[in-house]
């Protein structure tokens, strides 16, 4: 090989490092950290034969052909087969749907099903790529390629080695890429190394900037193979659906909105921050009692036990423990329909009962329905973070002295866990938190009402679990589980994470649950009693909560400026889609920014707040759903149809769901 020709090789690989480092230390500097004097392990870029730029490892050279020409392979094949995710949404039976937006999206997907023939064929076939992952960097010719050939919005990189990412800094120019990206408003970002659920959470923290409109295609570039990229692979079919889980609809929050006036009239407190709460009994053992069907094989300890553990029961759970003659310590709920109320009152049909409501304590979630929070004998109230009721106490919050903890929903085993970790207690046992089933036939407790005869929503139930899956299990090799079950224990997951000083046992036959211990029920030893337990019980949650600051005179007067504050965001983001859309990428563009403007309103002050959650569910779904739909048309100018059709349909729906705000947002829930 000619040395000055090499010599000069060197010298441009050497220009290209700093040119990316430069470039790193302005937009990513924390990677730029990592790499500014980064010396390779076993793996580096190095000059092969043919003069090319080339991955060394065990003293091999990776590539057997031209890097750029096997980039440039790579790319071919990429686009006429590409591996991608697609949002999708399940949708009711037309007799049980209740909401307009339910009945807004199922006609969308009636739309589309009647016009196309419900399949997308090639993604990557689309003028633009909205959202590509490139799955390992190698070298990053395939990058630039993609890029040279295709225009791309956003793109996300994950490199699982440091060693390659840092022969890649030799080998592209990142900027012109990033300036391809950032110039139509889009985003390119960067992973090295970690682990799978890292790159599932950044991700997700993407979509969350970038707008989860950009979910309803997102496309795998895998450049090659690694145990590491297949685990991430496979994470994401595993727990992919998680990204669109649990954003809520402006109808939704109107009724949080009404339950939570509700409940301040009726002077229900508030659980304060758990470091302005001494708990006499933080030392005692909580077992959280939850529906799962090992709670049948937990009903004998938990009987024979109760004068010595603090019971904590969750939703449905409190029948089976009531049929026992077993009294909870605290009851817990979340749900927000009223419909809750037929299920709680289930409880009165049971005959022989000697444990009556009004002799047990709830905590619930403040969306819960004052109705059913009355029938106790005491309520509280804890503050649902992400949600505009739960805002609006915050708003109303300027002492900083009510607790607002992360990760309290979607099912009330959430709500419970974080329930007992704001009262300040250290150590839990997790009780029929199966979150799963071993067998599709036992998927509850037998003592529940989802066992009874007379049972009307048994078919509801019964299809959510005809769509289950199987996940790793806590005693056995695995179960059943279900995405709003998997979601929750991805919520378990994420609280115990940021409180590894709470110890938690897990005695459940269902999902593994990280960061908990397994522990069969007839593995606990003996407890001692507690004494005057229901005293301290009583005493601990009169302590621990507080309706200072949440008069009525202050509640009315900020809901005056919400009103009006919530009108003037409405009336900008849609006048942002109102407007003639020629191309999917004009839409596309328009949801982008008007998915900043949420985000905005997110970080701003505590007004704008409660408006952010009061809508961005319902933007999000819908942006998401036109979105993906349109990716099922193929004729171009049907496209151009049906996402007119779409916008037009959805503004007349925001309007008038504004309206029925206004007009009820302090009147009893419809449903």
């Amino acid at each position: 090989m000619d040395a000055n020709q090499q010599e000069l090789t060197k010298m441009m690989l050497q220009a290209t490092l700093l040119a990316n480092l430069a470039l790193l230390q302005e937009q990513m500097p924390v990677i730029y950290e990592s790499f500014k004097d980064y010396t390779p392990s076993d793996t580096g870029v190095a000059i092969d034969e043919a003069n090319n730029a080339n991955l060394f490892n065990n003293n091999e050279f990776v590539y057997q052909i031209n890097p750029r020409e096997f980039a440039k392979q790579q790319v071919v094949q990429f686009l006429e087969n590409p591996l991608y995710f697609k949002y999708q949404l399940g949708h009711q039976d037309d007799e049980n749907i209740v909401f307009e937006h339910a009945a807004l999206l199922k006609s969308i997907y009636n739309v589309r099903s009647s016009e196309t023939d419900n399949k997308i064929h090639n993604p990557a076939a689309e003028n633009r790529l909205d959202f590509i992952c490139f799955l390992g960097g190698g070298l990053g010719y395939q990058i630039e390629e993609l890029l040279s050939k295709k225009d791309v919005l956003n793109v996300f990189l994950f490199e699982p080695s440091k060693d390659a990412f840092y022969a890649l800094l030799h080998c592209i120019e990142l900027k012109p890429l990033f300036d391809k990206c950032t110039a139509n408003g889009g985003q390119f970002s960067i992973r090295v190394g970690g682990n799978e659920d890292g790159v599932i959470n950044e991700i997700s923290k993407f979509l969350f900037n970038q707008g989860h409109f950009n979910i309803s295609q997102i496309l795998f570039f895998k450049h090659y193979d690694s145990s590491l990229i297949e685990k991430t692979i496979d994470r994401i079919k595993g727990i992919g659906h998680r990204w669109a889980a649990g954003w809520g609809f402006f109808e939704d929050e109107i009724i949080g909105v009404s339950h939570t006036l509700a409940n301040l009239n009726a002077k229900f407190p508030v659980l304060k921050k758990p470091e302005l709460v001494k708990n006499s009994l933080n030392d005692y053992p909580v077992f959280i009692v939850a529906n799962g069907p090992s709670l049948d094989d937990a009903i004998e300890f938990l009987k024979n036990n109760q004068d010595n553990i603090i019971i904590i029961s969750c939703g449905t759970a409190l029948r089976a423990l009531l049929s026992n003659n077993i009294k909870p310590d605290i009851h817990i709920e979340m749900e927000r329909g009223a419909g809750l109320l037929e299920w709680v009152e289930s409880i009165d049909r049971v005959s022989g009962l000697k444990i009556k409501l009004n002799e047990i304590n709830i905590v619930a979630l403040n969306t819960v329905y004052d109705s059913i929070l009355k029938r106790f004998k005491s309520a509280h109230l804890l503050s649902k973070v992400n949600d505009a009721g739960g805002r609006l106490i915050r708003a109303l919050d300027t002492k900083k002295q009510f607790t607002y903890p992360d990760y309290s929903n979607p099912t009330v085993s959430n709500t419970a866990l974080a329930t007992a970790i704001e009262l300040g207690f250290k150590k839990v046992y997790l009780v029929g938190t199966d979150l799963g089933f071993v067998s599709k036939e036992h998927h509850h407790s037998k003592h529940s009402i989802y066992f009874d005869n007379d049972f009307k929503h048994k078919k509801v139930v019964e299809k959510g679990i005809e769509g289950a899956f199987v996940v790793k299990g806590n005693f056995t090799e695995e179960v059943f589980t279900t995405p709003i079950f998997d979601s929750s224990k991805g919520n378990l997951e994420l609280l115990l994470q940021e409180n590894l000083n709470v110890k938690v046992f897990n005695t459940a036959n269902g999902a593994f649950i990280r960061y908990t211990e397994p522990k069969l029920i007839k593995d606990i030893g003996n407890i001692k009693p507690i004494v005057n337990k229901q005293d301290k019980i009583t005493e601990l949650l009169n302590r621990a909560t507080s309706l200072e600051q949440l008069s009525a005179g202050n509640v009315n007067f900020k809901m005056e400026a919400i009103k009006a504050r919530t009108k003037d965001v409405l009336e900008q983001l849609l006048s942002i889609t109102s407007q003639y859309f020629e191309t999917r990428e004009q839409l596309a563009d328009a949801f982008n920014l008007q998915n900043k403007i949420l985000l905005t309103l997110r970080n701003s002050n505590a007004d704008d707040n409660v408006v952010y959650w009061l809508i961005q569910g319902t933007f999000r779904y819908f942006q998401a759903y036109i979105m993906t739909s349109s990716y099922y048309y193929n004729d171009l100018e049907m496209r151009t149809g049906f996402i007119n059709a779409c916008i037009d349909a959805f503004h007349e729906h925001v309007k008038g769901i504004y309206l029925e705000f206004i007009e009820n947002y302090n009147k009893p829930a419809k449903a």
